[in-house]
């Protein structure tokens, strides 16, 4: 978390000599809000012009992308948790997308308080129209970020507080933020703790949404099993990986962001005993897994692929299913038989390694 440490008349004078072009007065700002003051100045913005609001989109409370739809359904209860412990008149909170785009909120007596009145769901918040702000900062370098008074980049927001923490999707990628914004002042470090086991519930919830696959909790101290702290790994019925939330990409050392390579449960658990590989997509309590050398997590099966609810549909004859479809089984079948070597199965194959990877992904 970014602590704010400068006085504010120096971020006065640090603001308007950068808007003089003195790159050298953001020195006394964290790196982050350099990078946003910066981007702010890029889009046009000057300091001292009153914030744009750009038109709500849509009515303010239908969603138009199921995305956010989704997003808002798994951030909504951690917001009603949040705002019955820290909200109050003069404060909101919400969720923006990845673009900035508010698409859940809690709020009240914001008739009080015309600078956080057009904050609404269907706006769009953007360094583009309103400078830096907390959850800009979080969407744009994945950190949790604190803005508040003369380290906002307009002057109109000097007496606003503003603390954010990202949202990762499935693929480990910055899908929003979760945001508080007010008029006064809170603890930073009382309120991050709780946003961010607020974040990790609410993309906890996301993978309780995928029907196809085995979910697993995974944790070093099976107490905190069922909690915002658990890992979780979405695993098809092959055994391949499909997805891991952030604790578990930690707990497992796999790639912090980014898309997941080709992994089968074998390989992510190569230190495991035979028999405690064969119960790790079986129904049961928590077990323990080694993972090497000193070094073990508690499992639990949480639950299988669910059923589709269609109708079973009659055999298609090869020549029936879509071009894409054979392609991605193939791809599929070369993967596995390289034993997760990409390059090896590209070139038998004779696509490229992006071309195999889109292919494995879609």
């Amino acid at each position: 978390m970014m602590a704010t440490t400068v006085g504010q008349q120096q971020l006065v004078a640090a603001r308007a000599a950068f808007a003089e072009g003195d790159v050298q007065s953001l020195a006394v700002l964290p790196l982050p809000l350099q990078h946003s003051w910066q981007r702010s100045r890029a889009a046009g913005v000057q300091p001292g012009q009153e914030p744009y609001y750009p038109p709500l989109q849509g009515d303010g409370l239908r969603l138009r992308d199921p995305e956010d739809r989704r997003l808002a359904r798994c951030v909504q209860p951690e917001l009603e948790q949040l705002w019955a412990a820290f909200g109050g008149r003069g404060w909101t909170m919400f969720c923006a997308n990845r673009e900035g785009l508010v698409i859940a909120q809690q709020a009240h007596g914001l008739e009080d308080a015309p600078l956080l009145r057009p904050i609404q769901v269907g706006r769009r918040l953007g360094e583009a129209e309103i400078g830096t702000t907390a959850p800009a900062v979080s969407l744009a370098d994945d950190v949790p970020a604190l803005v508040r008074g003369n380290e906002h980049y307009l002057q109109r927001f000097a007496p606003v507080f503003c603390l954010s923490e990202p949202l990762h999707d499935l693929d480990g990628q910055v899908c929003g933020a979760i945001d508080i914004t007010g008029l006064g002042e809170r603890d930073p470090a009382l309120l991050q703790g709780y946003f961010r086991q607020a974040a990790l519930a609410s993309e906890n919830r996301l993978f309780q949404g995928l029907a196809d696959v085995h979910l697993l909790a995974v944790q070093h101290d099976p107490r905190w099993l069922a909690t915002p702290l658990q890992g979780l790994l979405a695993v098809q019925d092959d055994g391949q990986l499909r997805a891991a939330n952030r604790v578990a990409r930690r707990l497992l050392g796999l790639p912090r962001r980014g898309p997941l390579p080709l992994l089968s449960m074998q390989a992510v658990f190569a230190g495991a005993s035979a028999a405690q590989r064969r119960r790790l997509l079986q129904p049961g309590p928590a077990h323990r897994v080694r993972l090497g050398e000193g070094s073990a997590v508690y499992l639990q099966h949480l639950r299988a692929p669910r059923a589709p609810r269609t109708r079973a549909a009659a055999p298609v004859a090869v020549a029936d299913v879509p071009l894409r479809q054979q392609q991605r089984e193939a791809a599929r079948r070369a993967a596995q038989a390289a034993e997760g070597n990409l390059s090896l199965a590209a070139r038998q194959l004779g696509i490229s390694r992006t071309t195999l990877y889109k292919l494995l992904r879609d």
